[in-house]
């Protein structure tokens, strides 16, 4: 019987882990929120496994234009996966981000300012897997950047092939 449990655990340990595994990668889209650009942003991600439970997962976010002002953010953030269950897992992020903001101004003969900047991306997410190969996602993320700090909600979807 004791032999059996722990064929059991084991069986179950090897289950919670499946889904990340080194080398796994996947594709995904988002749609978030901006607190201090006070608007919506869609992007892109990939996320690549270099370790079992280390994922990197490089970016790009197009905040929509509100009030002549535009911007958009290209993210390297890394994630350390904690597996809850055999398909929800949570994870602390950690990462740099470069951010341009382009003002339309109204002022004759100067048509736009553009600022570019680099930050660091500091937040946690959560994961839930619907079948093995589709996965959603929340994060939440602060981004400080000189002169520009905000936290980002972003919700996503994922595949992995």
């Amino acid at each position: 019987m004791k032999k059996l449990m722990v064929l059991v655990c084991v069986l179950m340990l090897g289950i919670g882990t499946s889904f990340a595994q080194k080398g796994a990668k996947s594709l995904g889209v988002n749609v978030g929120y901006g607190t201090e650009i006070e608007n919506v942003g869609i992007g892109a991600k990939f996320q690549y496994n270099i370790l079992d439970d280390i994922r990197l997962e490089p970016s790009l976010n197009f905040y929509m234009k509100k009030d002549g002002l535009s911007m958009w953010d290209l993210n390297l953030n890394a994630h350390y996966l904690f597996h809850l269950t055999s398909k929800f897992n949570v994870y602390p992020l950690a990462g740099i981000t470069y951010t341009s903001w382009k003002q339309d101004l109204k002022i004759e003969g100067v048509g736009s300012e553009t600022s570019n900047k680099f930050g660091a991306n500091v937040g946690l997410g959560a994961e839930y897997f619907l079948s093995n190969n589709f996965v959603v996602n929340l994060d939440i993320k602060y981004q400080a950047i000189k002169d520009f700090d905000q936290a980002v909600f972003t919700f996503g979807a994922a595949y992995k092939f």
